[in-house]
């Protein structure tokens, strides 16, 4: 790519940080090139254990639901206000990938020490990860694998490391998933330290025919069988991936010569996720009208951008309340397959918990600020612009002047003025623009 526009970066922003920052988009408006711009996205921190708040970063008796509720915020907080929120961004989508249930796992310890693995690995090697994650109590516990005997294998972790963490459906043997259940036996968690364990009593030690290679296989090993040894699942692995990036990032249904491209960049660098992050987002194909239009803003992603907007923040919102009906509680996600994207979002039910949570955001808007828009004063026209602006929304011609109407049926009747510019605040929260990122 030669040269990014406006309009190339505003898209770029809002899919990696989530919204355009007036200070963003300035300062990657002044970079030389599409390179430059993408690799300053990708220059994230790196984060520290501390960076987890004390209040969740160990479990305490009787507190867990305030321990989840101060969780949702928090984590919330930090993709709204992160200078880098593209870390915020990777991070989530792990989590989306790796699934692991707050609901299930129970711990605040556990559940905290795995989202700080996926922000530490954000743009680290897709190998590693999985590695770590493994070995991980919120996942031994969340797939059933603390239950995975020698005397009794347990399948679900195994699977699921085939079936939707490397390689998807119909890309192994069920003879492949009992090798592999019984390469992970013994691999579990110590209640007493909250710690990952190893019972070599519990672990199968016998020969494991997994994938066509015979041998004494133990849990990691069945990894670097898919990840390392078999190349061509391998090169499976990384289509796999990377068609799971590109619906996150971009749209549903890539070409499969855009998947099989941005595939070779993650088997050429060996895994590594930054290059092939990189090369996905200075792809053309990421600026065409189709990814640009392709985006139905998830929950989370909505809220974010509605408290950038306003300033508020999940103390004052709550938005834990409206997660679950607008359907993606973060720290839980629905099951191990993690979240849908796009028409997953486009019900009446899931639509009417974005109604009531954009209701209450404009009543606490009201109560902070009175009236934050211009009310008393402007002319229809005015009023339905400004709170578009409050949002930074771009309107098409049909929702602008579906605001304009409001405002102007609403002058004629009497008395009932002061309700404009709260109608409208909300109104502007629920035209498609902005939920489509």
């Amino acid at each position: 790519m030669n040269v990014l526009s406006i309009d190339d970066l505003k898209h770029l922003l809002r899919r990696t940080e989530y919204v355009v920052r007036p200070d963003r988009l300035a300062a990657l408006s002044a970079m030389a090139t599409p390179e430059a711009v993408v690799d300053d996205i990708l220059n994230l921190p790196t984060p520290a254990v501390d960076d987890i708040p004390v209040f969740i970063n160990h479990d305490i008796d009787g507190q867990g639901y305030d321990q989840y509720v101060y969780a949702t915020q928090w984590w919330v907080d930090r993709m709204t206000e992160s200078p880098k929120a593209m870390q915020e961004k990777m991070t989530f989508f792990w989590h989306g990938h790796f699934c692991s249930s707050a609901e299930k796992v129970n711990s605040s310890q556990l559940m905290t020490e795995q989202n700080h693995l996926f922000r530490t690995m954000a743009l680290g090697n897709f190998r590693t990860l999985t590695h770590q994650m493994s070995l991980q109590p919120a996942m031994l516990i969340y797939l059933d694998n603390i239950y995975n005997y020698a005397s009794s294998p347990n399948q679900n972790f195994a699977r699921e490391l085939m079936e939707l963490f490397t390689l998807g459906v119909g890309n192994y043997t069920e003879a492949d998933v009992t090798a592999a259940a019984r390469a992970w036996t013994g691999h579990g968690y110590d209640s007493t330290t909250n710690a990952y364990f190893f019972d070599p009593t519990d672990h199968d030690d016998g020969l494991k025919t997994f994938m066509g290679l015979t041998q004494n296989f133990d849990g990691p090993d069945i990894i670097d069988v898919i990840l390392s040894t078999r190349l061509d699942k391998k090169l499976v692995a990384c289509k796999f991936l990377t068609r799971k990036l590109w619906r996150f990032f971009a749209y549903e249904n890539p070409a499969q010569s855009l998947v099989d491209e941005l595939a070779q960049v993650l088997f050429d660098n060996d895994l590594e996720i930054r290059p092939w992050v990189r090369a996905m987002l200075l792809h053309p194909e990421f600026y065409s009208v189709t990814a640009k239009q392709g985006m139905v803003r998830s929950p989370v992603d909505f809220v974010v951008a509605v408290q950038y907007a306003t300033g508020l923040r999940g103390t004052d919102l709550n938005p834990q309340w409206y997660f679950d009906d607008m359907g993606q509680d973060p720290w839980n996600p629905p099951n191990v397959a993690g979240w849908k994207t796009n028409g997953y979002w486009v019900n009446t039910s899931e639509f009417s918990a974005r109604g009531d949570f954009a209701r209450d955001v404009t009543w606490k808007l009201r109560a902070n600020n009175g009236h934050p828009i211009a009310s008393n004063g402007a002319t229809p026209t005015q009023a339905a612009d400004a709170a578009a602006a409050l949002f930074g929304l771009e309107l098409s011609a049909a929702s602008r002047n579906a605001l304009i109407q409001y405002a102007t049926a609403q002058n004629a009747v009497p008395y009932t003025h002061w309700a404009e510019s709260t109608n409208l605040i909300t109104m502007a929260m629920l035209v498609p623009e902005m939920h489509l990122a």
